[in-house]
């Protein structure tokens, strides 16, 4: 199982327009971890063929959008949030006891502009980091997270160009 995983677009689709384009075709889901969940709901009508699970962020209003997700796929408990109310700027340890209390084998969190993919603890974490305003000098980024035989990876991709992505990880 793969899972396109985006945040922070900000109303600026282009870039993710351009990755669900080239690639969408070989995912099972999308994930859009906030900020903006309207950006997620007009993704979702563009690509009526992919199932997308969104989250609100800090910036978004929008009254039915929930501000976590659990969603079960390919055997684990993925828990979509964006990270705001868990601090995540100042301590990640904070997101990963949350999201033990939720039962989540990995969460998934945007916020911070910046990609993270740890493994390291009981609960992976994965944050994508923004394809569109991405912070640090970086690329612009997005993530992909596959689920195979038990066993879960994160990839972060530089978005180059409509045409380039290059993994980082």
């Amino acid at each position: 199982m793969k899972i396109l995983v985006l945040s922070d677009t900000h109303s600026y689709l282009d870039k993710a327009r351009n990755v669900l384009k080239r690639i969408g075709g070989k995912m099972d889901m999308v994930f859009h971890l906030g900020d903006h969940d309207a950006d997620a709901l007009e993704l979702q009508k563009e690509f009526p063929n992919l199932p997308f699970h969104f989250v609100k962020g800090n910036n978004d209003y929008g009254i039915d959008t929930p501000s976590k997700k659990l969603v079960r796929a390919g055997g684990k408990a993925l828990l979509l949030t964006h990270g705001h109310k868990q601090r995540v700027h100042w301590n990640p340890d904070t997101i990963c006891y949350w999201a033990e209390e939720q039962g989540a084998d990995v969460v998934l969190f945007g916020h911070t502009h910046m990609p993270v993919w740890d493994n390291s603890g009981r609960v992976a974490m994965f944050n994508p980091g923004s394809i569109s305003l991405p912070r640090g000098g970086g690329l612009p980024t997005f993530g992909i997270l596959t689920i195979e035989n038990g066993r879960v990876e994160g990839a972060i991709m530089e978005y180059w160009n409509a045409e380039h992505f290059k993994r980082t990880n």
